[in-house]
Order: structure tokens, then sequence, then C-alpha cells
């Protein structure tokens, strides 16, 4: 999912929501660019790691597994661990590795230099991400690479599910999805879904911070142009699949309303902010967690498991035999 936020210190912290896809292979570090890299020093790597460990305890979803692992890190600087680290990028590899270790969670990891140094200025528009085609036999294929926020995400998802309306069968391609707005994600489920109704899609349940209590923000189907009703719709996913890309494959398994193909998918399922530590470091610490209302619990750690295995250089034939079969 996800629907990360960034938690500024500066004069006043502030913090404000904006949307980031996981990257699709797993690194715990981003460079500066071309940026010369200044060593790290020691007051650096405790001033970053002390402001981890505030993360880990203050947001952390799960209160004891955030505390175990801030001990952890507190007794790893107390014990010298990261004494002989000069690199910056080596040092968010280090503890990125070393807090996945701990809570099993992808979605936690260390960044050094800006995620957000190399991205486009606002006014220039990177789309939504699909990619419509026709396959013999009047098959419709969508490839979606993320899940963009609903302002620019609902008209395009508008438009391609306009343009494949007629098809006898539709297949998905989320294998290179990596995430991005569960909002849009509930809205492209709501196009399989009986419009007579509501349904409850997906929920993520959110750690009110510095406290051991929850709050539950719920997604529900929407309205749409039209719906896809009566004809089989498949989904590919695979180990690029990620956070967003994998709720959708997990909600229209869940709901019965695909099939879905490929190979096991990554297993984040735990919706995280990104904090500025300052001197160009950042954490990552997952603030909520998914909960599918049929099934009560997610994907995070297992994956969504396919109905039909496929390699990834075949699952798209094998659904499009399928199809047709």
């Amino acid at each position: 999912m996800l629907q990360l936020q960034i938690r500024l210190r500066v004069a006043v912290s502030a913090t404000i929501a904006v949307l980031v896809a996981a990257p699709s292979t797993v690194r715990a570090d981003t460079t500066p660019g071309t940026a010369q890299i200044e060593p790290l020093t020691q007051a650096t790597i405790g001033k970053t790691i002390n402001g981890i460990v505030v993360e880990l305890r203050e947001g952390y979803v799960f209160p004891d597994k955030g505390a175990h692992a801030a001990d952890a890190l507190e007794k790893s600087l107390k014990e010298s661990a990261y004494a002989g680290v000069t690199d910056p990028v080596q040092f968010a590899r280090q503890v990125t590795d070393q807090l996945r270790a701990i809570t099993k969670d992808s979605h936690m990891r260390v960044i050094f230099g800006s995620p957000f140094a190399n991205q486009p200025p606002p006014a220039v528009p990177q789309g939504a991400g699909f990619e419509v085609k026709r396959a013999d036999g009047n098959i419709g294929l969508i490839r979606l690479v993320r899940f963009v926020s609903p302002d620019v995400f609902k008209p395009a998802a508008d438009e391609a599910m306009h343009s494949l309306s007629d098809t006898e069968a539709l297949i998905i391609d989320m294998q290179a999805n990596g995430g991005g707005h569960p909002a849009s994600v509930a809205y492209l489920v709501s196009y399989f879904l009986d419009p007579g109704k509501p349904v409850h899609i997906n929920s993520l349940v959110w750690r009110n911070r510095g406290t051991d209590t929850y709050r539950t923000e719920t997604f529900w189907s929407s309205q749409t142009p039209l719906r896809y009703l009566g004809k089989p719709v498949y989904v590919l996913v695979g180990p690029k699949t990620y956070s967003a890309g994998e709720e959708f494959a997990y909600d229209l398994q869940a709901l019965k309303r695909a099939t879905v193909v490929g190979a096991k998918t990554r297993g984040g399922a735990n919706p995280g902010g990104l904090t500025d530590l300052g001197s160009n470091f950042f954490v990552v610490v997952p603030t909520g967690r998914a909960e599918n209302p049929i099934t009560h619990t997610n994907w995070e750690g297992v994956g969504v498991l396919p109905d039909v295995q496929a390699a990834p250089d075949v699952a798209e034939s094998t659904a499009l035999a399928l199809a047709k079969g």
C-alpha cells in the first residue's frame, strides 16, 4: 500500500501525506545522486540510531516488536557495532538488515539520500501507469505498475475499463506493481463487484502514536461508470508484486471474483511512515497493518499465494490459455 507519511524534523515537525510506491527489489538505501558522500561520524550514527529508536517505540504498529527492535539497536550502539562503518549507504543497509531480521517486516528500511531527490517537479505529470491491449480471442489485458493517488488514478482506470468492457475475459498484470494508494486499489476492485450494495474491501489498522491503542480506516466499493461482471478475471502476480499490488490480488481472491495466476508475491502488508532523521537519513517504520474483512488477516510475510502456479515468464500465456479454454 503505500500511503506513506513524511515526518520532517525542521524547526517545527510536520506530517505530510504522500504516495510512495515500494521498489520492486529489496533495497535498503537510496544514494543522493552524484553529490560527494561525506564519511560517517560517530555522532551522526548515534543521532540516527536514536531517531530510529524513537520511531520504533512510538510508532511501530506492533509495540512489543518495536520495543524489542529498539532495545537491540541501542545495545548494538553501546557495543560499538557500527564503529567501523564510515559509508552511510553501507550503514543504512546494515541497520535495515538488522531491523528486518528482528521484525520480519519487509517494509522496514533505512534510507540514505532523499527518496524524492530525483523526482520530476510537481508540474510534470507521471501518469497512472496503465497499459491496455487486446489479445486473440477478444481477451483484454491491463498492465499496471503502480496505484497512484485517486485523483489521477480514477480517470485512467475509467478509460482503461471502458476500452475493454466488451471483452470476453480480462487479465490484469500486477507482476511489476510495487505499491501505491489503497483507495485506488479499492476503486479498481469496485469494477468487479455487484453495484447493488456496498462491499467492504479492506481495512487498515493504525497505531495511535505513543500509545497501545489503534484506529481503523475502512475501504469500501464505490460507484464506477460501468461494471465488469459475469466474465472471467485473472490477476497475474509474481515475486516483484508488492504492497498495494499484492492487496489488489488478495482482495479479489478473497472475494472469489478473480483467479490469481503466477508465483508467490513478496509479502508486504504493513504501511509505514517515512521519517526524516536528519543528516540525509530516513527511516520507514510501519505504523499500520492491513486486515481483510473476509480472512481477518493479510499477506504479510507469506505473500499472495496464486490459485494457479506459473513461472513469471509463462504467467501471461497461462492466463490466456485459461481465458480461452
